[in-house]
């Protein structure tokens, strides 16, 4: 990802705005596998400054599916401290960055429907939102999570 990814202007971009990089060589600090939990690489993990993880993917990313997961975890971070308005605004992003990406586009679905409920407390925003999410990728792991919702 080195050569590839981590180069690529849109990436660089979003690292320098949203997060602080840490990147280990394993061959030269084994013991970085074993700390985080980790049995392939490359191993990305976003963690707030607490370290509570909010994000992990193991193995190759192009620009696009790494900004993708980026994005996933931005987005996430504030979900898991409750901040449904940052959430909200980063929604947008979110949407933008994933779509056209089979793996990250319903999950970015899913989740921008939750915050839609959380910051308004209007359930029909998470019905539609599901209900969007199970038309558009009615096979997606994410859709299946939402099915109930039919109920």
């Amino acid at each position: 990802m080195g050569a590839v990814t981590y180069p690529n202007k849109d990436v660089e971009q979003f690292i320098r705005q949203h997060l602080v990089p840490v990147q280990f060589n394993v061959a030269e600090q084994p013991q970085a596998m074993e700390q985080f939990n980790s049995t392939w690489t490359p191993t990305l993990i976003v963690q707030d400054a607490d370290g509570r993880e909010h994000r992990r993917s193991q193995g190759y990313l192009d620009a696009q599916r790494f900004l993708g997961e980026m994005v996933l975890a931005w987005l996430k971070e504030a979900i898991d401290r409750g901040d449904f308005t940052a959430a909200r605004d980063r929604v947008p992003e979110v949407l933008e960055r994933t779509k056209g990406d089979p793996e990250r586009e319903p999950e970015a679905q899913y989740w921008a429907a939750v915050v839609g409920y959380k910051a308004s407390g209007d359930a029909q925003n998470l019905v539609q939102g599901w209900n969007r999410l199970l038309e558009q990728f009615p096979q997606s792991e994410w859709a299946k999570r939402a099915e109930f919702i039919k109920a």
